[in-house]
């Protein structure tokens, strides 16, 4: 009984601290790999782009930014990104929308044609959009058959626009549907019964309570175009260089793995920056939409 009575005045705070380390021993695999698979092979490039001749110096980083080519390179790469995340948004905001609403009828098919082209690797699908975008191919003929003077879109930046569109696609739409399906329904019933068009449901409930799926899934979107290296090489080729393609010619090709290291910490530090500032403000339009609510 005094046994009993014992452990039952142990507080349970005592009981949680034992609980709480062994899940915390949890990630320590996962730590391991991201320190050994991310974090190591990164401070190898920066001290490498930083040390090319085995003393600190920043020749490199000089190189880029005073080339115009180079500075082009990175704009390029930041725009291809930015509006091709602005383009999945477009299209698969309505998909999302449509994919929340458990009545809809056809839900499995749109949630499969979604999803199939993650079953195809990248190169597969690039090779698809050059024999679309190519002189011969579906969208060439439309062009030719309408009277426009476009004679394709391979090797041009709104080709590579549309065939990451197709890549990323998916990423943009599971991450909306996510926060679609997190918001009452009862929320838009209430406001269409005291008198709020679709509209003003929209962009008064909808909209502001799916902001952290937009986020989420333009975050996702835009790292993925600015890193992807093999649908910018395989439908815009040299013609329409990319950060990636960089990396990959200067580190492979040229064996000048200073400066490719440099140009991977640039692109690196240009993602983030347009990633954080873009969650920013974000994020300060909705305070500042509750305050003013």
């Amino acid at each position: 009984m005094n046994a009993l009575a014992d452990s039952a005045a142990v507080p349970v705070s005592g009981l949680r601290s034992p609980v709480r380390m062994h899940a915390g021993l949890l990630l320590v695999p996962a730590i391991l790999i991201y320190a050994v698979l991310f974090v190591w092979p990164l401070l190898v490039s920066t001290r490498t782009s930083f040390a090319p001749h085995g003393h600190l110096s920043l020749e490199t980083y000089t190189r880029f930014f005073e080339d115009e080519f180079y500075r082009s390179v990175l704009w390029r790469s930041m725009r291809i990104s930015a509006v091709t995340t602005l383009a999945t948004l477009i299209i698969g905001y309505p998909v999302a929308v449509f994919l929340s609403q458990n009545w809809r009828r056809g839900r499995s098919l749109v949630v499969f044609l979604v999803i199939a082209p993650m079953f195809v690797s990248a190169v597969v699908r690039s090779y698809g959009w050059i024999i679309i975008l190519g002189p011969n191919g579906i969208l060439s003929q439309m062009f030719h058959a309408i009277g426009l003077p476009v004679r394709h879109l391979l090797y041009t930046e709104t080709g590579v626009i549309i065939a990451l569109t197709h890549v990323f696609l998916p990423f943009m739409v599971i991450s909306l549907v996510g926060s679609l399906q997190q918001i009452d329904p009862a929320l838009p019933r209430a406001a269409r019964s005291l008198g709020a068009n679709g509209f003003s449901v929209f962009t008064r409930i909808t909209l502001p309570l799916s902001l952290p799926g937009v986020t989420a899934g333009s975050v996702i979107v835009f790292c993925l175009a600015a890193s992807g290296f093999v649908t910018p090489a395989l439908v815009g080729g040299a013609s329409v260089p990319v950060m990636p393609y960089l990396v990959y010619k200067e580190g492979l090709l040229v064996l000048n793995w200073p400066f490719a290291s440099a140009v991977a910490l640039i692109l690196l530090v240009a993602t983030a920056l347009v990633t954080a500032v873009y969650t920013f403000f974000v994020r300060e339009g909705s305070r500042r939409r509750r305050i003013v609510r």
